[in-house]
């Protein structure tokens, strides 16, 4: 018989497809944005966004951003972009894309400058501008494996010299969620299968050890 955790997924993710079926990506993130789904009482794209948890590994990806003399950083998705002022800082030029319309007109009146600039897109789908270093920070793990290819695919396709994501180490197999949804991705195993990363950043994530930032050339990933 099926448990009340288990019963309260199966709903979880049957509103997920409806909604999907309905608005597609901007329905689904729209709500969990509006709802605070992901329960952080500073960042609404959840604890992972907080000013504390990015000091953790904040300097070595500023250093990282620095060794490949990056000129333009495209952040993708950059949620409310609570976390990534000190790294936007350090480049020329940031890019910050984001799929819900009221949030990228919220994160450009806070945040927009001569250096910054904002736009509202689906990272899986719309033309995204070339970038020296794609930063797809914490999303990917909420999205099904279809919807990440789509966003591996288009990320190919703008261009960007190294993409900059977050993986697993120690995840042993990947499992399959409804997009809105969460569970940790290791990017080297199935049906990603990505070569070793040129570097990897240690989040030193409390509860998940294995939790990286790590870095590969677009050109050398699996289409």
């Amino acid at each position: 018989m099926p448990t009340a955790a288990g019963l309260r997924r199966g709903v979880d993710a049957l509103r997920a497809r409806l909604i999907w079926a309905v608005g597609g990506p901007r329905a689904v993130f729209a709500r969990i944005y509006r709802q605070n789904t992901w329960g952080s009482e500073e960042s609404v794209s959840g604890t992972g966004s907080t000013a504390g948890r990015s000091a953790a590994f904040r300097d070595e990806l500023i250093a990282l951003l620095r060794r490949l003399d990056t000129r333009v950083l495209l952040d993708a998705p950059c949620g409310d972009c609570n976390w990534i002022g000190p790294v936007a800082d350090v480049v020329p030029r940031y890019v910050g894309v984001e799929v819900v319309p009221e949030l990228i007109e919220r994160v450009r009146a806070r945040h927009a400058g001569e250096r910054r600039t904002f736009a509202c897109a689906d990272v899986a789908r719309d033309p995204l501008p070339r970038a020296d270093v794609i930063l797809c920070r914490d999303c990917l793990v909420h999205f099904s494996f279809a919807e990440s290819g789509r966003a591996l695919r288009n990320f190919s396709r703008s261009g960007a010299t190294f993409l900059l994501t977050t993986t697993f180490d120690d995840v042993a197999e990947n499992e399959d969620i409804v997009t809105g949804g969460w569970r940790a991705l290791n990017l080297r195993k199935p049906p990603f299968s990505f070569p070793p990363p040129l570097e990897a950043i240690d989040e030193r994530c409390p509860g998940y050890p294995g939790k990286r930032l790590a870095l590969w050339q677009m050109d050398v990933l699996p289409g």
